[in-house]
Formats: structure tokens, sequence, C-alpha cells
């Protein structure tokens, strides 16, 4: 079956469905991830305006829409041709052809929905909490700029894992494409479909209203780590890394738990030691009375594995 994530209403029930349906042979993260448009015409904004015509009154976002999925599954990618999914969201904002495509695609893990505030061509959507597994960890997600012919933004498979490790922060600067099924030029362009089919995918800059500037933002940030494959059994994760307050997460397995952490600064001298005496398999390290900087963790684990990792306290 597939889990569904429509709105922050809903988070609760499908957090539940998502912690009962986990199996420990995967690693699972939460994510927040938020697109923040900056539509705007160059004569508002000469600094970072994108558009060389006047925007309609009107100007709007679809719902952002998509999917956790693996490399076996594409939802938009510049260069091939839309499916009718994203050619329905492109032209109209119409979201019920592509959430069949994911949710019918053994490929794609879950679908993802979220809209925009405030109804305006400045706006952003949040998708809160969405909780990714190792076997799905690629994103995928499309809006509809509009009104237009066939107008959109996108990202396609974007990878949340570094290795063996959750990526804690992706920002993406994001440009306008055209799905290639309507021929208009114009915002709002009367319909013209693109005869005898359609083209493939392309990137609007510097064609049509738009020039070379991004119309928004994608930000990608780690929430927390879930779990941890056991299959990496002696293996520990950091997390935030970076972090802003000193304070950090070391996650393992239940199987092979952390013993102890020492702390070092950049000179070799320890600053900071943390025991596990209970032998969970979460630890909270409290680093926030040392100064900004680099520091290098040994961590130990019960078994007598033993790994540096480097920490950075903004």
């Amino acid at each position: 079956m597939k889990k569904i994530t429509f709105t922050l209403k809903s988070l609760c029930s499908i957090t539940l469905l998502l912690f009962t349906t986990v199996t420990f042979a995967q690693s699972t993260a939460s994510y927040n991830i938020t697109f923040s448009s900056n539509w705007e015409t160059e004569t508002i904004d000469p600094i970072r305006g994108n558009s060389t015509m006047t925007i309609p009154g009107n100007a709007h976002w679809s719902d952002l829409v998509g999917a956790t999925h693996n490399s076996n599954y594409t939802l938009v990618e510049m260069g091939t041709l839309a499916s009718v999914g994203v050619k329905n969201v492109a032209e109209f904002g119409s979201n019920d052809a592509l959430m069949t495509e994911v949710n019918t695609n053994g490929n794609a893990n879950q679908w993802l929905q979220q809209s925009f505030s405030p109804f305006a061509a400045i706006s952003s959507a949040t998708l809160s909490n969405i909780v990714v597994s190792s076997d799905y960890p690629l994103l995928s997600l499309v809006s509809m700029i509009a009104p237009s012919p066939d107008w959109m933004i996108a990202i396609n498979g974007v990878n949340l894992r570094d290795g063996n490790t959750w990526r804690n922060e992706i920002i993406i600067d994001l440009f306008p494409y055209d799905a290639g099924t309507d021929s208009g030029a114009t915002y709002t362009a009367a319909n013209q479909p693109t005869v005898p089919s359609f083209q493939p995918i392309s990137v609007l800059i510097n064609q049509g209203p738009f020039n070379d500037k991004p119309i928004g933002t994608m930000t990608i940030s780690l929430s927390q780590v879930l779990s941890v494959d056991e299959a990496d059994i002696n293996k520990a994760i950091i997390y935030p890394n970076p972090s802003t307050d000193g304070i950090f997460n070391i996650n393992t397995t239940n199987a092979n738990p952390l013993k102890e952490a020492m702390v070092y600064d950049v000179l070799g001298k320890q600053v900071s030691k943390i025991e596990n005496k209970n032998a969970n398999n979460q630890v909270r390290m409290d680093l926030n009375e040392l100064n900004n900087g680099i520091y290098l963790v040994r961590l130990v684990l019960k078994d007598g594995s033993e790994s540096t990792k480097k920490v950075v306290i903004n």
C-alpha cells in the first residue's frame, strides 16, 4: 500500500503508519522541504526579478506535488517527454493523473502534496516531517507556474543520501521549465496544444517571459534520523552536523550501541567525554559550552570498534 502525505493536518496518522511499516533493514530519516518563490518582474525588482513581462494579477502556484522513489522511477526529467500526469500539473494544476502514476508504480514510495500560502506569485509551500527510507532516497517535485501555457518548477531525483549517511541540507535554485505540451508564449495565451506531439521538457532561461535568474529556492533540511541500517552495524551517525547550538545526537543500532565518545579540539586536546551507561541507541551530546569551530569525535561502540568523525559548531 502506498503511503500518502497530504498536509500537516494528516501528519500524525501518516507518521504512525510509517513507524508501523518500517523495518529495521532500512535507515529512515525525517526531512522538511520548502519551496520559496521569487516570481517578480525586472522592473519591480531589478536585482532578483526574473520576469520580462507583467505578471498577471491572479498569479499563483498549484500544489507542490511529487514523490520519494528509487532510481528506477522518473517523475520529471529535462530532455524527456512529460507524462500525462506532469502535463496535467503543468497546464492545469491538476494532480489526479500524476498521483495515480505515482501510486501505481512500485518504484515510488509515497505521494507528497502541499498547498502554497499565500495565493500569490511570491509564496511558499512546506512539506513537514517527511519520512524517507534508504530504499527510496530520491525526491522529485513539481508545481505549475499559474497562469501559464505549460510552465512549471521541478526537481528530479534529488538524492537525500550521501553514501551511508543522510544529507543535512540541500539548497537548490530553481528555474522555470516548459513541459513541452503547449506552444503558448505568454502567461495568458490561449490553449495551443503542441503538435504533432509533445516536445521534450526544457528550461526557460532567457526564453519567453523569463530572464536568467531563478524563480525560487528549494531547501531540503534533515530533521532527524529515525533508524540506522543494521547492515551498517559498526557505524554511527552524528546529526545535526553542523549544529548551531552545540547539541548533537549520536545514533547507532540496538545491537551495537555507543559505549563512549571522546571529543577533541583541532590541537588534539580532549574537551569532552560522553559515556553511554544505559546502552541507548541514541545519545545526546551537549557541546554548547564549547566555542564555535571544528571538533573531532572518537566513537567507541559496544563491540570495541572505533571511528572518528568531524563535527562543526556554528
